[in-house]
This record gives C-alpha cells, structure tokens and sequence, in this order.
C-alpha cells in the first residue's frame, strides 16, 4: 500500500544543484524532500574546478573552510606551443585569475567532497526528508489551483530502486561523461513500496537526461561536434616543468589540458583522434587515453602507475530555454545546459542556479515574498546559461585542433579569443560579475552614484574592521545565507555632526512603527522564530576610535534580554592591525564621505541603492514585492 507525504518543495537529483536547493531549504526550516536514484554520492571523476563565486557561496552556508582547506588552489596558467621546428615550447606564464575580484580564486577539489559536505549541511537541519535509492515514475499537475501558492498541485509518484552496489574509488574506470550527471529512469526495475508525493513547487536538478524536464515536454536545443576528448584522474610521473599549474598544450600530436588537484592527482582533458577514441569507447581502458597524452607531451615523459577515473566525451553545447513552468516548476543545472568541461563552470553554474532560486522560493514559502517574484529566476538564470554555452564555445574553438581539407592539421597557436576566453573564464564569467537586469527584485535606477556598485551585481567583498573589538571581516562573511535581506548604510564621515545628524534622521524613518521595515521583521518574524526579513549595518569611514558604539543609534545595536547588545552591525572602513587590504572599500567601491545605502537580497546581490535620505524610496521598493499582509499596520506577534 502506498504512501502519501506532502511537501512545500520536492527536489529531484542529489548532485550539486539539488544540494545547494535543498542547503537553503534546511536553512530556512523549509519543509522539503530530496530524492534521488543513487544509493550513495559520487564517488571519484566527474567535476573538480570550483570557482570563485561558488567558493563565496559556499562561504555563505559556513563550508568554504573546509574545501578551501583540503583543495588544490590553482594560482597560474601556463601555455604551451609548438617551435616552426615542431618543438614544445612555453609561451607564457600568466595569473590564472585576476588579483582583486574575490578573497577567494579558483581551486579543484574533487565533487565527491563537495557534496559531501553539502549533504552533512541538510541532513543537520531536519526539515528536509533525503530519500535514496528513489525514483519518479509519474507526474501529475492540478492546473486549477496551480495559481493558488497555498495548494499543493503538483502530484509525483516515486518507487524504490533496487539497490545497487557502492562502488569503490578505484573500480570507476568509466562512470559517464561530465554531461550524464544522473541516470536515466524508466519504468523497470523498481522494488519496493511506492510513494506519492503532492508539492507546492518542484524542482528538477536530475542531468542531462533529466526526468522532469522530459515529462514537461522539454529539451535542450543545440548541436554535438565530432571532436572527441578523454577525461583522466592520475598522479603523473613526469619531468615536465609545469606539472603543478594548469597548462594548455597543443603540438602537432594535437592538444591537451592539465589540472592541478588535491593529493598530487593531475585531471586531465586530452583531444582524441577519431581511432583513438572509437578504440577506447570499445575497451573502456584509460592506458588508451594516457597513450594519447604521452604522444602529445613528448620529448617529456608523462606515465603514470595508477589512472583513479577515467571517460570520454563529445564537445556540444545544449541548452533548454524554459526553466521556470507557472512559478511552480523549475529546472536547474545540467538539466538547463550542458557543455564541454573545458571551462570549468559546470558544477559552478549549476550551483548558482539553486543558490537564486533557492532563497526566492523560501521566502514565498514563509509569506515573506509574493509569488510573482518567482517569475525572475528565468529571467536572472537563463541568460546565464547562455552566456556559458557562448564561452564554452570560445573555448572548445581554441582548444581543438584545425585541419584543412588535405587532413593537415595546424597545431601550437593560441589566438587571441582564446587568450581572453581563459581570462574571462576565471573572473567576469565564474560568476562574479554576472548583473541581473531590472526585474521584480532589481530596481531599475540607481538614486546614488558610485563608481563600481552595481544594481543587479553581487556586492564585492572588501576587508573592514569591527566597530567594538576591531577584529578584520570580509564584507561577504558578515552576510550569511539565512534568507535574510540586508541593507547596509555606508554612512560616511560619521565624526561630521551634519553626518550624524542625518543617520540620526535615518534611525528615526526605519524604526518608525508604521515603516515597511518594522512591518516587515515583524511579518518575518511570525513565520518563523528569530528570523527577520532585513538586517540592518552600518560602516561607516570615520576614524573608529573617535566613535562610541552607545553612541550611535539603536538601530545599530539591537539587543535582546538574552543576549546582549549584537557587536556585529558596525563596521569601519580602515586599517586592520594584523591584515592587508583594510581602509580601501569607500575609495573601491566609490562612494563618498556623504555615504549612501544599498539593499542586498539574500544572495549578496543588489536590489535597491540610494542616498542615505530617500527612506521613501526604499519603501515603495519594498511595498512592491511583498504580500500585502505584510503592510497592515496591526503587529504580528512570535508565534
């Protein structure tokens, strides 16, 4: 006899996009279930290259110290080319990201542990329900009440999947491409009771092949090349120079990529000729790739004793344009686009799908947003996607070698798209310079000027130091991810009494009974315990020894019968003690002594930026994308 569970959210696929959904789900206290057809994690292969960005939203859920600690961080990039004579040669040796756009650069770790960690995260929390060895097997949609965000429309049924067993590390010769993230289900091979499953919304992070998506009628639009490339996880054994950076080779044999990773292992991207590759797909053994890779690194050695994982793969670029169905229905990661692993945004892309998504549907959940803003996921991500699947391309085109119509192949060149196709990888397309365009939570009009704050951007991340205790923070690390908006007031010269005098006037509109704010936290706070809908901060660039922390409006320094005042609303732009970089975010980010204020959304990006005096502006913002319960002047009181 089956059994029936509701849910807010169902989560389909257990990779990194369906963790990072269901990480904010556990931390919001979102009643949500995660299922998917795996007994276990990945193992070892698949995706190793984390990004920046990723790396600060890892940071936001408290695990980046972990990864960071145990990852290969990947500091250069060399390239190399081929003599007139046909000799390997270094042609440069460059940063393999730009100093200055994140505290954090690209490193490699192994997706095994990243989501392993993930997963340590949401089975701590327990409102999210993690079901393995589960399958969909049906999907039943109730459009009459699918505009009604208090149903439950969505109907799935699942089935137990009969066990399979764990594999071990070194077993996993060829466990499928970077483009097969999940294994395609059907209507054999179940075991098991069955479940029925009705959601509010559901979201699909299940691969290329993804179930949802297909039930929805979907699919991922663009073309596969011929080219063919090997995967291989190895520690090498080599004379060659550059072993430990991340080097692009390209020789007359045909090219090859190399990545540093954790424990001395080496991943390794090697282009295939037609033989090669058709022979390996019939033996699936990898000392038929690592006979390529010795070809094209001669006269250097490269053998190896042991290959830990090892696969094949097709250059193409995909991608599904409708990822959003009715506010109800999304989709998310390899599920959305799949690509060539050469730029090494894949897991990270996907990450940063859920890590939008997640927070919206959260906070729509608990009340504190209204439905429509989920209309913006599409709006946000979409254009993401495709900005990946362009790059990719870039990349896959400066990669693979060229031949004319005699088979002659032109090796050893690095053209210059290439070159700033690498570069962009690392930096403007890793995720950290992605801007939203004006939507529901993106104001279309900045009403203050600054140099490099952008609305729909992601705040940058600059050193300051703490009012009370002077201890140095990243601006990021003061904002963690617990669905929390935050406006932050850069409050200038606060020694200059007329500045004071006007943050003094601030207090006076944010706190004020009737302000949105107010109604806001105490809405927030309603649906659940100790959770506000805005955090209020203060850094301000006045000499911190000339200011008193009673001093400054209470707003500032909340404090509570049980804990005190809270020490961590007050920063300073200036000089740590022990760190470099502080005392350089008013200059960086271009604001000046008169100060202004900006309202981060809970993924770090900008909504609304402003002077300092326009609280009016600030509450329309707000009014416009919150249930209109929450504006009634009657307070909430805790539940």
């Amino acid at each position: 006899m089956s059994e029936t569970i509701r849910t807010d959210v169902l989560i389909v696929g257990a990779g990194p996009a369906g963790l990072i959904a269901a990480a904010w789900m556990a931390q919001t206290g979102v009643k949500a279930m995660l299922i998917d057809q795996k007994s276990h994690q990945t193992q070892c292969g698949r995706a190793d290259g984390l990004e920046s960005r990723t790396l600060e939203i890892l940071d936001s859920f408290g695990l980046a110290d972990r990864v960071w600690a145990e990852a290969n961080h990947t500091v250069e990039i060399a390239l190399w080319g081929v003599t007139v004579d046909g000799k390997l040669q270094r042609q440069s040796v460059t940063a393999n990201s730009k100093p200055g756009w994140s505290r954090f650069h690209e490193s490699t770790l192994g997706q095994a542990k990243v989501e392993e960690y993930l997963m340590e995260y949401v089975r701590g929390r327990d409102s999210v329900d993690v079901r393995r060895e589960t399958a969909p097997t049906s999907l039943e949609i109730d459009y009459n009440t699918i505009d009604d965000h208090s149903t439950f429309p969505i109907r799935m049924n699942l089935e137990n999947v009969a066990p399979r067993l764990k594999p071990h590390f070194n077993d996993m010769k060829n466990p499928g491409s970077d483009t097969s993230s999940e294994t395609h289900s059907d209507d054999s091979g179940y075991a098991g009771v069955g479940t029925v499953v009705e959601a509010k919304y559901l979201v699909g992070c299940d691969g290329a092949h993804s179930w949802v998506r297909k039930q929805l009628g979907l699919r991922l639009e663009g073309e596969n090349s011929s080219d063919s490339w090997g995967v291989l996880d190895i520690i090498p054994l080599t004379n060659f120079p550059d072993i430990r950076k991340r080097f692009i080779v390209k020789s007359k044999y045909g090219s090859l990529m190399m990545i540093p990773r954790e424990r001395k292992l080496v991943r390794v991207y090697v282009e295939l000729p037609a033989n090669v590759a058709m022979r390996y797909r019939e033996e699936q053994d990898g000392e038929i790739l690592m006979g390529q890779v010795e070809k094209i690194m001669q006269p250097y050695t490269m053998r190896t004793k042991h290959i830990d994982w090892s696969t094949i793969y097709t250059v193409g670029q995909r991608v599904c344009r409708k990822i959003g169905l009715h506010n109800r229905i999304f989709l998310a990661g390899d599920a959305i686009h799949t690509h060539s692993p050469k730029a090494g945004q894949g897991m990270n892309v996907s990450m940063q799908d859920t890590f939008n998504l997640g927070w919206k549907l959260a906070s729509v959940i608990r009340g504190a947003l209204h439905p429509q803003i989920l209309e913006t996921y599409q709006q946000e991500r979409l254009p993401v996607a495709e900005r990946l699947i362009a790059l990719d391309k870039r990349i896959c085109r400066g990669m693979c070698s060229r031949r004319n119509a005699d088979g002659e192949t032109f090796h050893g060149a690095f053209d210059e798209d290439h070159k700033r196709a690498l570069e962009e990888e690392n930096s403007s397309a890793s995720g950290l310079a992605v801007i939203y365009q004006p939507n529901l939570l993106v104001t279309s009009v900045a009403h203050h000027q600054t140099t490099n704050l952008r609305i729909g951007a992601r705040i940058p991340s600059m050193l300051i130091i703490n009012q009370s205790d002077a201890q140095p923070r990243h601006l990021q690390h003061i904002l963690p991810s617990t669905g929390e908006w935050s406006l932050i007031i850069f409050g200038g010269d606060i020694a200059d009494p007329r500045q004071m005098q006007r943050l003094n006037h601030l207090e006076e509109t944010l706190c004020h009974p009737e302000s949105i704010i107010q109604r806001l936290n105490n809405h927030a706070s309603a649906m659940r315990r100790d959770s506000a809908f805005v955090r209020i901060y203060l850094i301000h660039c006045a000499e911190r020894l000339r200011i008193e922390l009673h001093d400054l409006p209470a707003v500032f320094r909340p404090w509570t019968e049980d804990n005190g005042v809270d020490y961590s609303r007050v920063w300073v732009d200036e000089k740590a003690y022990h760190h470099a970089g502080g005392g350089q975010l008013y200059k960086s980010f271009g604001i000046g002594p008169e100060g202004c204020m900006v309202l981060l959304r809970p993924d770090q990006h900008l909504s609304f930026l402003s002077d300092m005096d326009d609280g009016k502006g600030l509450e329309r913002f707000l009014t416009s994308i919150t249930p209109e319960e929450s504006h009634q002047s009657a307070t909430f009181q805790d539940l």
